[in-house]
C-alpha cells in the first residue's frame, strides 16, 4: 500500500527534484508540496482548485484512484461528458468522434453536484439492504438448522420408544433409520454450512464496498464521483445478481424433516422390512427478498398471512402529511398534473402545468430536475433513477439523477396519464385512446380506441389488468389485450387512480374531499373520507405497507393506512 513518502511532489519532479507531495490536487492529478502549493493557491488558473491532504488522497479505493482526469489519446483534460455514447471527452475527441452528437454537457456541470446527488445514495442505501438481507438469511437458515436438529430429535425419541417395545429383531431396522437420519441433517447441516461460509464472504465483500463509499463520498473529486459511481454501481449490480439468485436457486427454501412410522410397526417380525423413510421436505421460503429501499418496512420479514376482508369495512387512516414547497418554485394551485413515487418508496416526483417537474424532499422543499416546454401532464418510473414524462406530444425518458434526457419517443397526442409495465409504457392520448409503447424499439400499438377520451384520464396496471379514469367519470378496467372486463360510472369527474393488493380500486374525485373506492368486480362503489384531504388529484399505492399517498391541489401529500376488519 502507498505511504505519503510515496508520492511525489508533479511540479518538482517535473524540474528533476525529488520531494514528497503533502497535498493533492485532483484537478491537475498530481501531488504539490507545501511551496508548490503556495503557488498553486495563488495562480489564476489553479486558485480555485480544491485540494485534499495526501492522507486523505491515499483513502481513496484504488480503483477511484486510477481514474484518469486526462484524455489518453490526446492528452488534454476532459472537459465534456457525451450521454449518446457514455463517455467524457477532450475538445479533440468531440471534434473527432462526437462532432454530431446531442446533448453534450460540460463535465463541470454535471459534476458540481455529485456529491449531493442520490446516486451515492442510492447505492449507498443497495448496500445496506444487501447486507441487511445477508444478515437475516444467516438467521434464518440458523434457526432453520435448530428446527430440523430439534425435529430430528423428536423422531429419534419416536423411534427408541417403539424399539423400547418391541424384540431385539428391530436392532438393525433402527440402526438403518438413525442412519437415515443423522444422513438428512448432515446434509441438510452441510449445505447451510457451505451457503452461510458463503454469505459470510459476501457480507465482507459488502462492508468493503460501504467503506468505499464513504472514502468516496468524503475524500473523492466530484469527477472522481462521477467516474467511480459507475465502477461501484457495476459491483453493486454484481451482488444484486447473486443476492437474488439465492431466491430463484432454491437455496433458501425451508428445510424439513419428514420421518413416516409404518403404521404396521406391531407386524415388523413378519411383515416389515424398514423401520420407515425419511426425506427432506423444502417449502417455500420464510422470508422475502426487498431488493428496493424501504425506510418504514423491514427489507426481509415473515411472509404475511391475511384473511380475506369485506369490501364495507375498508377504511382510510391519515398517517402524516407533507405539505408541497411554500414559494413560488412550483406551480402548487390547480397546477399540479404528474405525481409518482419509486419503487423504494423514497423518491417523491412531481410535475405541473407550467412544465416543472422535481422531487419534493422530505422538508418541503422542491429538487427541479428539468423545465419542460410546456405542460408536463404525467410522470411514471421505469426504475429508481430512470422516469418517463409526457409533454408536448412526447415522452422523454429522464435520468433523475444526471437530470439529462436520455431519448425522447415522438406521441401522435397529448398524453395524459402513464405507466411502465413489463418493458412498455401504457398511455392515455387524448381523443385516441390507450396506446402502448415499447421501449426497446418505440413501437407503438393502438390497445384500446377512444375518440371521446377527454379532461385528465390517469391509468395503472395490476395483475394483468389495466385500470383507467376517464371523462365523464367514468373507471374502466381491461386486459393487457385491451379487452373491456367492466366500467363504473362515478358521480363526479375522475383523476388518479390506485389499486392495492385485493384488487380494490381507489380512484380520486375532482373538487370532492373523499376518495372513491370501487370492488374488484367493478360492481360496487362508495365513498372513503381521509380528515386533511384537499381536492385529491393523484394516486400511488404502496404494496408492501398497504398505504395510499394521496397529491392533493392547494395542500401536499398525505400519507395513509388502508386499514379493514379481519
Amino acid at each position: 500500500m502507498a505511504t505519503n513518502t510515496d508520492v511525489l511532489c508533479g511540479i518538482c519532479d517535473s524540474q528533476h527534484i525529488t520531494k514528497s507531495a503533502n497535498q493533492w490536487c485532483p484537478e491537475c492529478d498530481e501531488g504539490l508540496c507545501s511551496g508548490c502549493q503556495t503557488y498553486h493557491s495563488f495562480s489564476k488558473a489553479t486558485r480555485n482548485h480544491e485540494v485534499i491532504s495526501i492522507e486523505n488522497y491515499l483513502k481513496l479505493p484504488s480503483a477511484i484512484l486510477k481514474i484518469a482526469t486526462y484524455c489518453n489519446e490526446h492528452n488534454l483534460k476532459y472537459q465534456n461528458f457525451c450521454p449518446q455514447h457514455d463517455k467524457i471527452c477532450c475538445s479533440v475527441c468531440i471534434s473527432e468522434y462526437h462532432n454530431n452528437c446531442c446533448g453534450l454537457k460540460s463535465l463541470q456541470e454535471i459534476t458540481r453536484t455529485s456529491k449531493e446527488s442520490a446516486w451515492l445514495e442510492n447505492i449507498e442505501e443497495n448496500l445496506k439492504d444487501m447486507r441487511y438481507n445477508y444478515d437475516n438469511i444467516k438467521k434464518d437458515r440458523e434457526k432453520n438448522l435448530a428446527t430440523v436438529e430439534n425435529r430430528r430429535k423428536q423422531f429419534h425419541e419416536e423411534i427408541k420408544q417403539i424399539r423400547e417395545k418391541i424384540n431385539s429383531h428391530l436392532d438393525l431396522l433402527e440402526q438403518q433409520i438413525i442412519e437415515e437420519l443423522n444422513a438428512v441433517e448432515q446434509k441438510v447441516q452441510s449445505s447451510f454450512v457451505t451457503l452461510i461460509s458463503q454469505i459470510t464472504e459476501k457480507t465482507k465483500t459488502i462492508e468493503t464496498l460501504q467503506s468505499n463509499i464513504s472514502a468516496v463520498k468524503e475524500y473523492a473529486s466530484d469527477l472522481q464521483i462521477f467516474l467511480g459511481s459507475k465502477s461501484l454501481e457495476a459491483e453493486v449490480e454484481r451482488e444484486k445478481k447473486y443476492l437474488e439468485s439465492l431466491f430463484k436457486d432454491g437455496s433458501l427454501g425451508k428445510n424439513k424433516i419428514k420421518c413416516d412410522i409404518s403404521e404396521k410397526i406391531s407386524g415388523i417380525l413378519t411383515t416389515i422390512t424398514a423401520f420407515g423413510s425419511v426425506s427432506i421436505e423444502i417449502s417455500q421460503p420464510s422470508i422475502i427478498l426487498k431488493t428496493d429501499k424501504e425506510n418504514q418496512a423491514q427489507i426481509l420479514s415473515a411472509v404475511p398471512h391475511h384473511s380475506s376482508n369485506s369490501f364495507d369495512d375498508i377504511r382510510i387512516s391519515l398517517k402524516s402529511e407533507l405539505p408541497f414547497p411554500s414559494n413560488k418554485s412550483f406551480n402548487v394551485c390547480n397546477g399540479l398534473r404528474g405525481f409518482t413515487i419509486s419503487k423504494s418508496e423514497t423518491i417523491k416526483v412531481l410535475s405541473d402545468n407550467k412544465g416543472q417537474l422535481g422531487i419534493i424532499n422530505t422538508k418541503g422543499t422542491f429538487d427541479l430536475i428539468k423545465k419542460c416546454s410546456s405542460s408536463c401532464n404525467s410522470v411514471a418510473f421505469i426504475d429508481d433513477s430512470t422516469i418517463a414524462a409526457s409533454v408536448n406530444n412526447t415522452i422523454e425518458i429522464i435520468n433523475i439523477v444526471s437530470k439529462l434526457t436520455d431519448r425522447v419517443i415522438p406521441i401522435h397526442g397529448d398524453c395524459v396519464g402513464i405507466w411502465y409495465y413489463n418493458g412498455k409504457l401504457l398511455c392515455n392520448v387524448l381523443k385516441k385512446g390507450i396506446q402502448e409503447v415499447s421501449l426497446s424499439d418505440g413501437n407503438m400499438t393502438d390497445l384500446v380506441i377512444q375518440q371521446n377520451l377527454f379532461n385528465y384520464p390517469y391509468i395503472t396496471v395490476h395483475e394483468d389488468k389495466i385500470y383507467q379514469t376517464s371523462s365523464g367519470g367514468f373507471v374502466k378496467c381491461y386486459t393487457t389485450k385491451g379487452e373491456m372486463i367492466w366500467e363504473n360510472k362515478l358521480t363526479a369527474q375522475t383523476r388518479g387512480i390506485a389499486v392495492d393488493k385485493r384488487g380494490n380500486v381507489f380512484v380520486t374525485l375532482h373538487e370532492r374531499n373523499y376518495i372513491a373506492l370501487i370492488s374488484p368486480d367493478g360492481q360496487s362503489s362508495r365513498q372513503l373520507k381521509i380528515n386533511n384531504i384537499k381536492n385529491a388529484w393523484g394516486l400511488h399505492y404502496n404494496l408492501l405497507t398497504n398505504s395510499l399517498s394521496v397529491a392533493c391541489l392547494n395542500g401536499g401529500i398525505l400519507f395513509c393506512d388502508i386499514l379493514c376488519n379481519d
